[in-house]
């Protein structure tokens, strides 16, 4: 008897748990305990009846708690979880450095998190590999397998009061427009408050601007904390079907830079005075960037659009602080499958004192200011979210030992999810 009650008890367990999608498979198991003897016919069919009685019940509740509204918070809804690992082989060649080729392998991996807790707020988090270096999220693969270490990449919180305005703060993603990276490096996440505003003129006309306050350091024993303040404004128009145009101008204050080192990420090439070795200048300026796409005609099915860009800073240091960037791209607009691909070629020149050397482009030069040359870029898809690019730098220094010309070869594979 004891026998009989606890393998009832059992299959009574197991329908409960595995529910009416394995109803059938348990009037399998009772119909062989009533040929072994263990169970009469009637034993048998009473069980089976009340369990599918309690498997209806079951389904009324589940239905009913749907219902009447039962579901997951609106916040995990809308929580998104985002990431991409690149590998990369990287070759450095500079002349008259004293040193060999430098090749490496090299990989970086980002993770991060956005939710949406309401319609107005926004939260993220994001964690990448790399040191301390803002301009890089490279690991080198050295050390005898040495573990890469994981850091904070960005962290920000966000509020749009309306739709064509949002403020954010925090470690937050760059909100200033740029057409390449001549003047901030892609990498660096600011540290501040920054708003964003777009509004619509017209159907083919928008107009948007950009107020941002950027802490650049902290001393405990001083309050000449450097500070960045920038308000970018620029248009964004459809000339027509097949031409798209982006303008902006930008004005940078620099606070209390002067008589600062910046030694932590410095690329030690702007001027600096010679008894403290610390900068000379603030390094205030205006900046301007362009872009004009032409979408070409269905005719030439090898080469999607054509865009010519642009960039020009000038500091208010006393001499060499001017700087530019021209280039062109060429192929798909943008990469979203196998077969796609992008070419795109940039000269660029910047002055010694014509930006602060920790923002440029760490690729390029090591991100040092006087230095110009020529970047070619070929992007291919090989799948959905799946990228191989290539990626040649050839720099040299404008006014100092111009002799030490530089080539960078780099390799990427990436994949996104």
């Amino acid at each position: 008897m004891k026998l009989k009650n606890m393998i009832t008890t059992f299959i009574a367990g197991v329908f409960l748990f595995t529910g009416a999608a394995y109803a059938g498979d348990v009037d399998i198991l009772l119909n062989k305990l009533v040929e072994k003897n263990i169970l009469t016919k009637e034993e048998a069919k009473g069980l089976s009846d009340e369990m599918k009685k309690d498997g209806e019940k079951e389904k009324k509740v589940t239905a009913g708690a749907v219902k009447e509204g039962f579901e997951l918070p609106k916040w995990i809804k809308n929580t998104e979880v985002k990431g991409d690992v690149r590998i990369r082989y990287q070759s450095q060649d500079t002349d008259n450095d004293g040193r060999v080729s430098r090749d490496r392998g090299r990989i970086r991996a980002r993770l991060g998190v956005v939710s949406k807790p309401n319609d107005k707020w926004e939260g993220a988090i994001g964690l990448a590999t790399g040191g301390s270096d803002p301009r890089s999220t490279n690991q080198t693969l050295e050390n005898t397998f040495q573990t890469p270490d994981i850091r904070l990449d960005y962290a920000y919180a966000k509020y749009s009061p309306i739709k064509s305005i949002s403020i954010m703060a925090g470690k937050i993603a760059n909100p200033i427009w740029g057409t390449k990276d001549l003047l901030w490096d892609t990498d660096i996440y600011p540290d501040g408050l920054a708003a964003t505003l777009n509004f619509k003129v017209k159907d083919n006309l928008e107009i948007f601007a950009t107020p941002a306050y950027f802490l650049l350091d902290e001393y405990s024993s001083s309050k000449s904390d450097p500070t960045m303040t920038v308000l970018q404004s620029g248009i964004k128009t459809n000339i027509n079907k097949n031409i798209d145009l982006k303008f902006a101008a930008a004005y940078y204050n620099f606070s209390d830079m002067e008589g600062n080192d910046f030694s932590e990420h410095s690329s030690n090439s702007n001027t600096r005075i010679s008894e403290t070795n610390n900068w000379l200048y603030e390094y205030d300026g205006i900046t301007l960037d362009g872009e004009i796409a032409f979408k070409l005609s269905e005719k030439i099915k090898l080469v999607e659009s054509l865009s010519l860009f642009g960039q020009y800073v000038n500091s208010d240091a006393d001499a060499n602080n001017k700087g530019f960037l021209y280039g062109f791209s060429f192929g798909d607009k943008s990469i979203k499958a196998a077969k796609d691909w992008q070419v795109k070629v940039n000269y660029r020149k910047l002055e010694k004192d014509a930006w602060a050397d920790f923002l440029p482009d760490s690729d390029f030069y090591s991100g040092a200011t006087d230095v110009k040359g020529m970047e070619y870029e070929l992007i291919i898809g090989l799948a959905k979210n799946i990228t191989l690019g290539l990626d040649y730098y050839h720099a040299k220094p404008i006014l100092g030992n111009t002799t030490r010309k530089e080539g960078l070869f780099q390799a990427d594979l990436v994949v996104k999810f």
